[in-house]
């Protein structure tokens, strides 16, 4: 499945239209999300049908940032049947991610 770049409008609907969100928070200034992108491509393409990934811009999302208490990027949050399960700070390999995102579900 491919990624979804949300917006504050379109989360909520995501949210109930996919059981397994793997919720990602990023800026373009950030070289760390930058560098994790990669990863979050990976990660899509290999358990796309397992869990949705979405990605907010918390420049253009401020609110949603602050909605999610995130305090630094890039972060990401496991969300499953609406609920928040867990998150994922910064950077981590592609084993890591699968492991803790698994883990989390």
């Amino acid at each position: 499945m491919a990624i979804i770049h949300a917006k504050q409008g379109e989360l909520d609907e995501i949210i109930s239209s996919h059981p397994k969100i793997l919720l990602n928070f990023w800026a373009e200034w950030c070289a760390p999300c930058r560098c994790f992108w990669p990863t979050l491509d990976r990660f899509s393409e290999m358990e796309g049908e397992f869990i949705q990934v979405v990605k907010i811009n918390i420049d253009k999302e401020r609110k949603l940032a602050e909605h999610f208490q995130v305090k630094g990027i890039p972060n990401s949050i496991v969300i499953v049947d609406g609920e928040i399960k867990g998150s994922i700070a910064g950077i981590v390999s592609l084993e890591e991610l699968r492991s803790r995102v698994k883990s989390f579900i």
